[in-house]
């Protein structure tokens, strides 16, 4: 029942995933309806199981919908919701739609968010598509304006960000008088003509020293990466520049992939960008190879894998499934500790073995331990760190 730019939004992991095997999605399920809904992932069918609807009464619309999922801990996300292409809800605290949200893992609202018995954390918003955290806990939002102004703002507790009734910054004697009064935030940058910010990330790694604290923002319409430097507090904006932006004949962007949606950082610090060009705005004529996911590194950095410090797997674990114990082999001699989680993501078992000192090869007892899928995690001092699936019976 959804067309143009409704469907699938946000999706999240929560952050000790798999060990807490929750998957968060926000979506469109009718023309007028979205929903927040958390999905339990099932190791052993491996699918998602047990919805359980957080939000169910979300307006929507075909555009304006938002959003982003981030999670501030391990018990409380933020989300971005957009204002379902009406502005009447957007300036009151007890409503759903223009919001930044603050809630439980569960869905529950927390009792220091700004407006008592409200998910609301900040409000007059049009149309968030970023949402990430920078250092020391900063939180930054990137939204589209509706002629002019798409908006890059940091985003603080109980905060009017002023939509609809002031775009970019308080600039206009029209507005100066109300941003007083309603003590509006104004943003760290503002682009027009509209450039359509979609996804957002914070980059903080050695491998691109000129990129190091700064914000990565994807562009839809201009079809470009722009690296927005942050000041040493994060509360302004030193520098702005453009990447893999090009222009035509006419001056017109057209860039070198299209449409960017959506940015990444991973761990070892190399970068990915997906495209979204077979969708509506996207243009009446796509190519097969139209989306895509692009890597972006510095040729000139030894990258490390990244399987030796997330889900390496070197470990040689056998029998699995098992009845009594697991053999297992360990790649390197270490100090290791050996955390056994069960499907809930609570602890059942640990145990500690130096395999400098007593061998490489190891046999984790089950003992009392119920049948069932639990999840091994192998870790060491040193920041190795292997996660393995294991069935007792």
């Amino acid at each position: 029942e959804s067309f143009d730019n409704s469907g699938l939004h946000a999706m999240a992991l929560h952050p000790r995933f798999p060990l807490v095997p929750y998957v968060y999605v926000n979506y469109t399920y009718s023309l007028y309806g979205a929903r927040l809904v958390r999905y339990t992932y099932s190791i052993q069918a491996e699918t998602l199981v047990d919805s359980v609807h957080l939000i169910h009464n979300i307006r929507a619309n075909f555009t304006h919908n938002g959003s982003r999922i981030v999670f501030e801990n391990d018990s409380i996300f933020y989300f971005a919701i957009g204002d379902g292409f009406t502005s009447m809800e957007v300036q009151d605290p007890t409503k759903l739609n223009g919001k930044i949200l603050r809630m439980g893992i569960n869905g529950e609202v927390p009792e220091d968010n700004p407006f008592p018995g409200s998910y609301t954390w900040s409000l007059g918003h049009r149309n968030p598509q970023g949402l990430v955290f920078g250092r020391d806990g900063k939180l930054y939002s990137s939204e589209h304006g509706e002629a002019t102004d798409d908006e890059l703002n940091l985003i603080e507790k109980g905060r009017n960000y002023g939509w609809p009734d002031v775009e970019g910054f308080c600039d206009l004697i029209s507005e100066q008088s109300y941003c007083d009064e309603y003590f509006i935030r104004e943003p760290l940058v503002a682009w027009t003509p509209t450039e359509a910010p979609c996804g957002l990330a914070y980059f903080d790694h050695e491998s691109i020293p000129e990129w190091r604290h700064s914000l990565l923002q994807t562009f839809l319409k201009d079809k470009e990466l722009k690296a927005l430097r942050l000041s040493e507090d994060g509360k302004s904006i030193l520098q702005e520049t453009d990447y893999l932006s090009r222009k035509d004949d006419v001056g017109k962007n057209i860039g070198y992939y299209g449409r960017l949606r959506d940015v990444l950082v991973a761990p070892n610090g190399k970068i990915y960008i997906s495209t979204s060009n077979r969708e509506p705005n996207g243009g009446a004529v796509v190519k097969e190879d139209d989306d895509k996911i692009i890597e972006l590194f510095n040729p000139n950095y030894s990258y490390s894998s990244g399987e030796d410090t997330v889900l390496g797997l070197e470990s040689l674990i056998h029998p699995n499934p098992t009845q009594d114990y697991l053999n297992i082999r360990f790649a390197q001699e270490l100090n290791y500790t050996l955390d056994l989680y069960d499907r809930s993501g609570k602890l059942v078992k640990s145990d500690r073995h130096n395999s400098g000192l007593n061998g490489s090869f190891y046999q984790f007892q089950r003992g009392q331990i119920e049948a069932g899928m639990f999840i091994l995690v192998i870790s060491s001092r040193e920041g190795f760190k292997e996660v393995h699936k294991v069935i007792f019976y």
